[in-house]
């Protein structure tokens, strides 16, 4: 199994990067990600501050042997362990949402946490430890046309914050050009939704182990599928939060459809109560998207073939 370190990191998603390693289909491969805003981290006695960021999201990347576009890049997380120190911290004059939630947050300077993490768990403070939950902050193959900032995500992923990306799970990404150029960054020990401090999740350095596979076409429609034993799970990032909510809605009922024998009349009226959604990062009425994931639990897939929809005339 090859161990690709963190020596190379970018924070763009760019056909022009050059891969740290190229693996084969179906080989599974340990990665070094680095923190997300850079080296800075290295006892727990450092504080962040906007000034030490180079990031966005800083991702290594890896090549795919065999990868075409058109293809589907299979990605099966195995394991997110994260280092032994983390941090999560905002500048109040910068982040936007701090005001909207609290309008005295517009005054706040630099507000940061350093922590140490441990398998205990992650040492917020003497009195509270914090249960691990590793994720991959930013995930996504490289564009066929221009580069793309890894501050936001897209349909070939990026910087999405969804915390169901995390061991267990396997996601779907579109080839778009050859080797794929998995990029692969911004984990975090443990993260809430809206991460609402725009980088309050515990920011770590980590190493994912990935097995990393090739489908022939791309089945999605217009956005993200990813799965894990329990659900079926779609991923969108549009600008508004209503519209990222019905792409990933769309996208589910489309994959139900396809996959599981369900008309869309059928799919859309069982999601009414079984659907499982959020905005799983909000950060205020500067950021260009907001992503969404919709689920369904597997247990739920079993269309009725005798399924009649349709109701009185009016």
């Amino acid at each position: 199994m090859q161990l690709v370190k963190r020596d190379q990191v970018y924070n763009t998603l760019d056909k022009a990067h050059a891969p740290a390693a190229t693996v084969k289909s179906g080989e599974t491969v340990r990665i070094q990600t680095q923190l997300q805003s850079g080296t800075w981290l290295n006892s727990i006695e450092d504080r962040w501050g906007p000034s030490k960021s180079k990031g966005p999201n800083l991702c290594t990347v890896v090549g795919v042997e065999g990868a075409m576009p058109g293809d589907t890049l299979v990605v099966e997380i195995l394991d997110v362990v994260p280092e032994k120190l983390g941090y999560t911290g905002f500048a109040g004059w910068r982040t936007p949402l701090v005001g909207q939630i609290l309008p005295e947050g517009k005054d706040w300077g630099t507000v940061t946490h350093t922590v140490e993490i441990t398998k205990e768990g992650i040492l917020w403070s003497p009195a509270l430890t914090i249960p691990l939950k590793p994720m991959i902050g930013t995930i996504g193959t490289a564009p066929a046309g221009e580069a793309q900032t890894n501050k936001y995500a897209y349909r070939n992923g990026g910087n999405m914050d969804v915390q169901e990306i995390c061991a267990g799970a396997t996601l779907y990404l579109p080839v778009e050009v050859e080797g794929a150029l998995l990029h692969v960054g911004d984990c975090h020990a443990i993260m809430g939704d809206g991460e609402i401090p725009h980088g309050g999740a515990i920011e770590c350095a980590a190493e994912v182990t990935l097995k990393l596979s090739l489908r022939k076409g791309y089945a999605a429609k217009e956005w993200l599928r990813a799965e894990n034993d329990e659900y079926l799970m779609t991923i969108a990032n549009e600008i508004r939060m209503k519209d990222s909510f019905c792409g990933a809605v769309r996208e589910l009922i489309r994959w139900m459809c396809e996959d599981y024998g369900f008309t869309a009349q059928e799919a859309y009226l069982l999601l009414g109560q079984v659907l499982e959604a959020r905005c799983t990062m909000l950060h205020g009425d500067d950021c260009p998207f907001s992503p969404y994931v919709a689920k369904i639990p597997k247990k739920y897939l079993k269309p009725d073939k005798d399924f009649d929809w349709s109701g009185p005339a009016e």
